[in-house]
């Protein structure tokens, strides 16, 4: 933790070791501070982002736990913020909702399943 002042204004930012640098947090930004040669930067530079993968089609598990209902079937309409499925994690049940309007495309998880953290549970067409 670092603690100063900037033009009279007191900050503090968190500094977590990471991979290639360093990792700068400060009021919930977070940042990362590469360190290397000027050869490794140069190189550095020429590395493509990698592109996020488009999962706005699908509803995945926010966390690992146990379903404990599917809402939906493969054909119904869902609005955007309708429930979906609970899943239940430390004993509390958690309603997952569709973040946007479509329609069921395929259900991959049942009742009394469990889920992994990230699992794609509902597919929308």
């Amino acid at each position: 933790m670092i603690e100063g002042q900037f033009d009279g204004v007191p900050f503090a930012v968190k500094i977590k070791s990471a991979p290639e640098g360093y990792t700068l947090r400060h009021r919930g930004v977070s940042a990362v501070a590469i360190v290397a040669s000027p050869r490794a930067a140069e190189l550095y530079k020429k590395i493509p982002e990698k592109q996020k993968a488009d999962t706005s089609k699908l509803i995945v598990s926010p966390m690992p736990g146990l379903v404990i209902s599917i809402d939906a079937k493969p054909g119904q309409e869902v609005k955007s913020g309708e429930g979906v499925a609970v899943v239940e994690a430390m004993k509390m049940q958690n309603i997952i909702r569709a973040e946007r309007d479509g329609v069921i495309a395929k259900v991959n998880v049942a009742a009394g399943a469990s889920v992994a953290a990230d699992e794609v549970m509902i597919e929308l067409a």
